[in-house]
């Protein structure tokens, strides 16, 4: 998927300038290029029309810099925390790289299937979303697929559990908690017969009267 996007130039910088940019209907930004960043500005109606779509994390952009196209990707958007509208944006060029990195979010399959679930647990997600390196724009995935229809009670699922697209790999390795089935019910190990009690699991119960008889006579 692409997207163009018209974009200028800024020399101005500095919070008192991002401030005033802000106040006239633009957003600014920056394009990481090894070649030396660029800073600029976009039409922030223009930009929120697309961010507000959900997919522009792993959209290759073509921003319009007076003519010349230049080919980038969103790699950070700050939010205003109030507004959650975007506030500045940094893109990573993707003109003259060997591979381009993205950051798409998790999609969890065949929730109703899985036994955990049924069960009574709960998916717990922890990252919505992880950063990849994709051979080309065309591997670019939109989502990562996650099926949940085998998990139990107590699974987890981890960052290098992932069944990646071709031409997709971490861009970091990354053992990273993604999510994990959590509930009251209990896991198969934990329903063994013969199970040890599991670590951090709560202490037996005391009988305080014999606790008591036990306890040394204090000293006259």
């Amino acid at each position: 998927m692409s997207i163009t996007l018209k974009a200028e130039k800024r020399e101005q910088l500095g919070t008192a300038a991002s401030r005033r940019i802000r106040n006239l209907g633009l957003i600014p930004a920056v394009i990481y290029n090894s070649a030396g960043n660029i800073n600029l500005t976009l039409n922030s109606r223009e930009f929120e029309a697309e961010y507000f779509k959900g997919s522009l994390t792993v959209s290759l952009i073509e921003l319009d810099l007076a003519g010349k196209k230049t080919k980038v990707i969103a790699h950070k958007i700050e939010l205003d925390p109030v507004s959650d509208r975007p506030v500045h944006v940094d893109f990573l060029s993707c003109d003259n790289v060997e591979a381009i990195r993205a950051k798409p979010k998790f999609s969890f399959t065949n929730q109703d299937k899985s036994l955990g679930l049924k069960k009574g647990g709960m998916l717990n997600i922890i990252l919505r979303k992880i950063e990849v390196v994709c051979d080309n724009e065309k591997s670019i995935p939109a989502t990562i697929e996650i099926d949940v229809g085998n998990l139990h009670i107590g699974s987890k699922i981890r960052a290098s559990n992932l069944n990646l697209p071709a031409g997709v790999k971490l861009f970091k390795k990354s053992d990273a908690l993604i999510a994990s089935i959590t509930g009251r019910g209990k896991s198969e190990e934990e329903a063994a017969p013969n199970a040890a009690p599991a670590s951090g699991s709560a202490p037996a119960k005391v009988d305080e009267k014999k606790a008591e008889a036990k306890k040394p006579e204090a000293k006259k």
